[in-house]
């Protein structure tokens, strides 16, 4: 049969094309909204009178515009700077321009504490002969028939001609560090406003560095305001320093005339804490002062003897009230009570809040260890007669030695840090490493005497400081498995910032100002790194450690390389000790000079001993020799 032929498809109409998907018409992405936005920037606007409106301001939030900014890169500095001036520009991609800017580079190339004694004495006579010039900016004139664009106009040219000062000043002292400023015109708004409305404008400063803290221009100008107003240096964290520190601080302030006064905010509401868990009726134990045979024999004048104080939290409200003016500056409101008005400015994380929260004895202001928790200026009714105004923390231009003076001072934060090296090695030249071992329980292991020019090392670097430190708490990276630098330094830099690791800088000397010698500023921390000065569960660690090895007088700088910081403590009194570790070979600290010893002479421990010439020794190792002694055995226990 022949094949049966397919029937044919039945016809159908077309479908026709594929329908299109459309897009939501109601999202809006984000090229609409930037357009939308920019849109609403270059409108045109009439108001009631007729007069027309034009403005190109980007309306940001305020968190956006009060952000400090202290560092900015070549491009944000030169967009900042246009801003600021007014200016338009456009970019050509064909024109060959550049962008320069003269910066100091890295801590590596401005280490001050690798200079010598000579060195950093001829640095700060430059900084004090330039002192004048590190000028805080001044708000323009102005009167209430300024319209909004007028003022912010005058005051945008103020700020970028004070900008232009502090470049040409950096720009011509290149040998000169000039510290991280804050550089956004909103927060010194801020400083203004407060310095306006203030009858004491009271600067505080961290008491481990106050020169560093200090502005004076800012004194000069409050003074230029209104020559009525009146500043005082409130030297807050004072329980830090000893007597005998705080009596060397005194007498510089004395002969410089500044008015100033000793606080701790710590202390303060500590004591408020006791209180309110006791009672009203609970009174602060009376810290006795330490006193020595050099004290006793000056006979300290009352005046001096007054001013080291501590003070509490009434006497410090009385002498606000004692150095304000009799009668508040600023006329009240009709119908309203003048009111006294004091100013709190200084830099972050110095203790601002901390300070409001004790002088109000409530938690009014939110405290933070970040610098510049404080964004806007805050107004705090103290009492009837008196209004405390918290300025949000500014860094004001100064000099420095390296940028590791600001992260170890607190004035940077800790966790934004890339280089940490230049902080970790001005905190292991400036803290003992005796110290340093008895604070944290650990063993530094240091480079050798051939590798630091036949002396001793006295100082850990920040390598060996960091990598002991990792591997006694087991910090190791990922991959490789080596110590963990970079996290053990954001530790170890809280730790100084916090007082853990204390250090006070002295102050010049009196006779001509200039700086103390590194032997002096040793001589002056001595009494900080002493056993007492140690936590006490430090302490109790230490004395059973001592007790094992039969240390009956600990002396830390002599007897803490004999202690094993763990459970596992050995008899012998004399035998050097190490602390426990983690991480393996490879997260430990070698030294060159010594692996290479080790290799050549030691031989890793491999001896060889030879009492037969090699040639007459009779190899009883072959199967031959095997196999002929087998067959006598096994024709010895045949006969048996």
């Amino acid at each position: 049969m022949p094949p049966k032929k397919p029937e044919p498809k039945k016809w159908k109409a077309p479908k026709g094309p594929k329908p299109i998907q459309r897009k939501n018409k109601n999202v809006i992405g984000l090229g609409r909204a930037i357009q939308h936005q920019r849109a609403k920037e270059n409108t045109v606007e009439y108001l009631p009178d007729g007069e027309m409106r034009f403005t190109t301001d980007k309306h940001e939030a305020n968190w956006v515009k009060l952000r400090s900014v202290t560092q900015e890169s070549a491009l944000d500095e030169f967009l900042h700077t246009a801003a600021l001036a007014d200016k338009d520009f456009a970019a050509d991609r064909h024109s060959n321009v550049k962008i320069i800017r003269l910066d100091h580079g890295s801590d590596s190339t401005t280490q001050g504490f690798l200079l010598s004694n000579a060195q950093k004495s001829a640095i700060d006579a430059k900084q004090r002969s330039l002192a004048q010039d590190l000028i805080v900016p001044r708000r323009p004139a102005w009167d209430e028939g300024m319209t909004k664009y007028q003022l912010q106009r005058q005051e945008n040219d103020a700020f970028l001609e004070w900008r232009r000062k502090l470049a040409h000043l950096q720009e011509s002292n290149e040998d000169l560090l000039l510290t991280p400023f804050e550089r956004n015109i909103e927060v010194w708004k801020q400083l203004w406003r407060v310095v306006e409305r203030s009858d004491l404008v009271v600067q505080i400063v961290d008491a481990r560095d106050p020169l560093l803290f200090r502005s004076v221009d800012l004194e000069r100008y409050v003074q230029e305001v209104d020559s009525r107003k009146q500043n005082l240096l409130l030297i807050n964290k004072a329980d830090l320093l000893t007597r005998k520190q705080r009596i060397a601080w005194a007498s510089y302030f004395h002969k410089k005339n500044i008015s100033y006064a000793f606080y701790s905010a710590l202390r303060a509401n500590q004591l408020l804490e006791k209180q309110k868990e006791l009672g009203d009726d609970y009174q602060e134990e009376e810290i006795p002062e330490e006193h020595d045979d050099e004290d006793e024999e000056n006979k300290l004048d009352t005046e001096l003897e007054e001013g080291i104080r501590i003070l509490s939290i009434d006497e410090l409200e009385e002498l606000f009230m004692s150095r304000a003016p009799e009668e508040p500056l600023i006329e009240p409101l009709p119908g309203q009570k003048s009111i006294l008005q004091i100013g709190l400015v200084g830099y972050p994380n110095v203790g601002k809040s901390s300070t409001i929260n004790s002088l109000v004895g409530a938690k009014k202001v939110s405290v933070s260890s970040t610098p510049g928790k404080t964004k806007h200026f805050q107004t705090i009714k103290l009492s009837d007669n008196v209004m405390l105004c918290d300025c949000p923390g500014l860094v004001f231009p100064n000099f420095a030695y390296n940028k590791g003076e600001l992260v170890c001072n607190g004035v940077l934060p800790i966790d934004q840090l890339r280089d940490y090296i230049g902080p970790c090695t001005l905190v292991g030249e400036r803290i003992p490493k005796f110290y340093l071992e008895a604070i944290y329980g650990i063993h530094i292991q240091t480079r050798s005497k051939d590798e630091n020019n036949n002396v001793e090392p006295e100082n850990p670097t920040a390598q060996e400081l960091l990598v002991a430190y990792a591997r006694a708490r087991g910090y190791m990276t990922q991959g490789f498995g080596s110590a963990d630098e970079s996290r053990a330094s954001r530790y170890i830099l809280k730790d100084y910032v916090n007082g853990k690791l204390l250090y006070v800088n002295p102050p010049p000397h009196l006779e001509d100002d200039t700086p103390y010698t590194r032997e002096e500023c040793k001589e002056f921390n001595k009494e900080l790194y002493v056993f007492e000065k140690l936590p006490e569960t430090r302490q109790e660690q230490l004395k059973e450690a001592a007790k094992a090895k039969g240390i009956e007088v600990l002396d830390l700088a002599r007897d803490l390389s004999k202690l094993t910081f763990s459970a596992h403590t050995g008899s012998e009194a004399n035998k050097q000790a190490a602390s426990v570790t983690h991480g393996g070979k490879q997260a430990a600290l070698y030294n060159v000079a010594d692996d290479l010893d080790k290799e050549f002479f030691n031989m890793n421990n491999v001896e060889g001993k030879l009492s037969t010439p090699f040639h007459k020794i009779k190899n009883e190792g072959s199967k031959k020799h095997n196999k002929k002694n087998k067959k006598g055995k096994v024709r010895a226990m045949r006969s048996d």
